[in-house]
């Protein structure tokens, strides 16, 4: 056994210890850092912008090009909202009247003559809808795929094509074709046709011309990028078929004309998007529908046919196809051919072969950044996210729970004042570092002295109070017990209080508690008992576990509550079995006096002197412990702003405490503290800091291109976890189960909470200046529930 460990440190050994210089870490007054951060910052994004304008400069260039003829929302006003349709096909345009001649409104082209019928219906109208197509009587079906391609779902319908050597058209997405090429380029390696349904399916007359320019030229381009085919044929999403109204696609239909490109509607809408599951039998989603996929009237006459490709299960889809569909239309004499086939004239020069440009290039790169690396990312993030969440918390839990397996003997508490036992208790001194806390310290003094461990004595630093919180010290000595001693100082912050108090004790334990804490009773013995079962002498200090006393006052109470019980007691007890507590909670521990003096005391370098101080001690290989027993309640604050106070010097503190002891990084020596745990803690700092910006912007376009649901699924998966370890928590702390109905509003809490600290943190380490301690203005709620609790005792 180490004589140097069991020895107990005297006065001149502490006189003896070398004067320690204050070094806050970050402080920089200089500020030399700062400005060398803002220069770099300036220059990288100066070249990113430079960079992504060089980039899109060619996209952007066709998408602004001047196109010729009347602005299509101008047309669309004179249009009407009850446009006159005339003509027959699946081809739909708008046309300018001119006598009986039909002309492009764009162009001038001259489009042929109304007949004696037409005539009437296009009489005193400037513009009308025309249909056209077809060739007339053939028997060609025009079969159609949207929102493709679906790496699930088109494979097997391109097989089933195959199979029956059809050739069909597929309106392509490009989120979806640049997500998936090599599907883009098998189903132009089997000769079917491409057409153009947008970049990411939005409605092309509910969104500004730029937008539908855009949706509509970069899909093009990029189709020519990945295919090499000049796609010129486009089904604007949400058309409405033969039966839609006209008065809610024509917008659309004249922005996609104006960009020269031929509108493809259809004749026959399967509605096999409404028919879910695989089995022949399944209910359809949409109501008035058959049990079955309808089958287009085959009575001779031409017939395009919509399905879809994409968008959920498609079982359906592939069955009807394979089994009803093409069969049926062989044995009654069709045959097949893709849109520019079946009308012949109508769609010039669609799916030529063309060498990509610059601006294809371009446009593959933004939909690329816009719509396939965030569902990428995003996914990727999902996985991690639950990797992560699994690792730390379910993890920690985990380990909480085999901690309290291994440790099922629990150990005695040592004898109170009143007891029997001639075993002589370690002394212990009681330490209270106050300022300002004239509210709360009477209802914390009356609780300590309740303990049932013999304190030798309870020592109250006044930190420079302004208010009376020396007088009521002073007054609980003469009135409650002899044993409280005041001692008074000028304001010099918390780290140096809890230092003189500690040189003015002889003390072998001092049990450390904040100004407002409602200790049990029991809390003192709790946490000694540790020191005296430890024969060895090696053990530096024991935390207690510390409760948010006031958890009733509002939800901020309620959340911080959980998160003291789900995240910080049980991550501490999993740190405990593995002998690597970072933390030894101020508000509620146990030092070994030799022990906190030979590191050198409370340091004033960081502003969590509590974790300087763990840290210091698993340097000098003392250990650490956690006692499940001993509790404190705590006063939380009651206002965001409160908490963002407390919780900014938390988490600047903290960060200082790493970066000074960072030279136990990835130590064997420190173990699972220096290998595991303090590695983590710099990457749950680091990771977060690079990604939130881009998790940011990945959860916005997310909710925009696949709607709530896909994040709503995200958030629930993330909070079904964390209701695991809240529960073993719970369960393992012994406290009501009531905690639990804050659980679905952690994660909204807590995920914004520490992107802000995370990113308040680092800018005030960057920018080097002083970080005030941000004393939280008590409030006296827990001091008030002690009291009453103290009133209804019939002792």
């Amino acid at each position: 056994m180490s004589t140097r460990l069991t020895r107990t440190m005297g006065d001149e050994d502490v006189a003896a210890l070398p004067p320690r210089r204050f070094r806050p870490v970050f402080i920089e007054p200089s500020g030399r850092r700062w400005r060398v951060v803002q220069a770099v910052s300036a220059l990288a994004f100066v070249a990113l912008a430079a960079g992504l304008f060089l980039q899109l400069r060619p996209l952007l260039a066709a998408i602004g090009e001047r196109r010729p003829g009347p602005d299509p929302a101008t047309l669309v006003a004179a249009l009407g909202r009850s446009p006159a349709v005339i003509g027959t096909g699946p081809m739909v345009r708008i046309v300018a009247v001119r006598g009986d001649t039909l002309a492009d409104p764009f162009t001038g082209a001259r489009l042929g003559t109304t007949t004696v019928d037409e005539s009437t219906a296009v009489r005193s109208r400037p513009y009308v809808v025309q249909r056209y197509g077809y060739g007339g009587g053939t028997r060609r079906i025009a079969l159609t795929f949207d929102d493709g391609p679906d790496p699930a779902w088109t494979p097997k319908i391109l097989d089933v094509l195959a199979r029956y050597h059809v050739h069909a058209t597929f309106f392509v997405t490009g989120r979806a074709a640049a997500s998936h090429p090599e599907l883009l380029r098998r189903i132009v390696a089997e000769g079917h046709e491409l057409g153009n349904h947008s970049i990411s399916h939005k409605n092309l007359s509910d969104v500004p011309d730029w937008r539908a320019r855009l949706e509509l030229v970069g899909n093009r381009d990029l189709l020519a990028d990945l295919a090499h085919r000049d796609v010129r044929i486009v089904r604007p999403p949400y058309d409405g078929g033969s039966e839609g109204s006209i008065a809610d696609e024509e917008l659309a239909i004249a922005r996609s004309q104006r960009l020269g490109l031929a509108v493809a509607s259809y004749d026959h809408d399967t509605h096999d998007w409404a028919y879910g599951g695989g089995s022949g039998d399944s209910a359809p989603l949409a109501g008035a529908l058959p049990k079955t996929i309808a089958l287009p009237s085959l009575d001779g006459r031409d017939v395009t046919v919509l399905m879809h490709d994409s968008g959920g299960d498609r079982a359906h889809s592939v069955e009807y196809l394979e089994r009803t569909l093409i069969p049926t239309a062989l044995r009654a004499g069709y045959s097949f051919a893709t849109v520019s086939a079946a009308n012949q004239g109508a769609v010039a020069g669609s799916g030529a072969s063309v060498a990509d440009s610059a601006a294809d290039r371009a446009a593959a790169e933004l939909v690329k950044v816009w719509l396939v690396y965030p569902t990428r990312a995003t996914n990727w993030l999902f996985v991690a996210g639950v990797v992560t969440l699994a690792a730390t918390g379910l993890g920690y839990a985990g380990l909480a729970l085999l901690r309290r397996w291994l440790r099922r003997r629990r150990l005695r508490r040592p004898p109170s004042a009143a007891g029997t036992s001639s075993a002589e208790p370690i002394s212990v001194s009681v330490l209270i570092a106050a300022f300002n806390e004239e509210k709360v310290i009477e209802a914390t003094l009356r609780g300590l002295v309740a303990s049932t461990y013999p304190v030798q004595e309870f020592i109250v630093v006044d930190d420079g109070s302004t208010d009376a919180t020396a007088v009521v010290v002073a007054g609980l000595h003469d009135t409650l017990d002899p044993r409280i001693r005041l001692i008074t100082q000028c304001n010099s912050r918390k780290p140096a209080a809890l230092n003189h108090g500690l040189s003015k004790t002889t003390s072998e334990v001092v049990v450390t508690v904040d100004a407002d804490t409602a200790a049990a009773p029991d809390m003192v013995a709790d946490l000694v008992r540790h020191f005296a079962a430890d024969g060895y002498g090696t053990l530096g200090a024991v935390a207690g576990v510390v409760r948010v006393g006031n958890r009733e006052v509002n939800v901020l109470t309620r959340w911080q509550s959980l998160e003291y019980l789900s995240q910080i007691g049980i991550e501490r007890a999993a740190q405990d079995l593995m002998n690597s507590i970072m933390i030894v909670p101020g508000a509620c521990a146990a030092w070994r006096r030799e022990a906190v003096l030979r590191v050198g005391g409370f340091s004033e370098d960081t502003l969590a002197e509590d974790c300087d101080l763990t840290l210091g001690l698993h340097r000098m290989g003392w250990r650490v412990l956690q006692d499940d027993d001993a509790r404190a309640d705590t006063e939380a604050p009651e206002t965001v702003d409160a908490l963002l106070k407390q919780r900014i010097r938390w988490t600047f503190g903290s960060l200082q405490a790493i970066v000074k002891h960072r030279d136990m990084l990835l130590r064997p020596r420190f173990g699972w503290l220096g290998t595991v745990l303090l590695p983590w803690s710099v990457i749950s700092i680091v990771l977060p800091l690079l990604t939130i910006p881009f998790v940011l912007a990945i959860t916005v376009m997310a909710f925009t291109s696949q709607g709530p649901v896909f994040l709503g699924t995200i958030y629930l998966t993330f909070t079904v976890a964390q209701a695991v370890t809240a529960f073993v928590a719970i369960r393992l702390l012994r406290e009501p189960l009531s905690y639990l109905s804050v659980v679905p509003l952690y994660r909204a809490v807590y995920d914004p909470l520490r992107s802000y600290l995370l990113y308040r943190s680092s800018y005030l380490a960057l920018r080097g200046t002083p970080v005030g301690w941000n004393k939280l203005a008590r409030t006296g709620t827990v001091a008030r529930s002690v009291a009453a609790r103290s009133s209804d005792d019939p002792r």
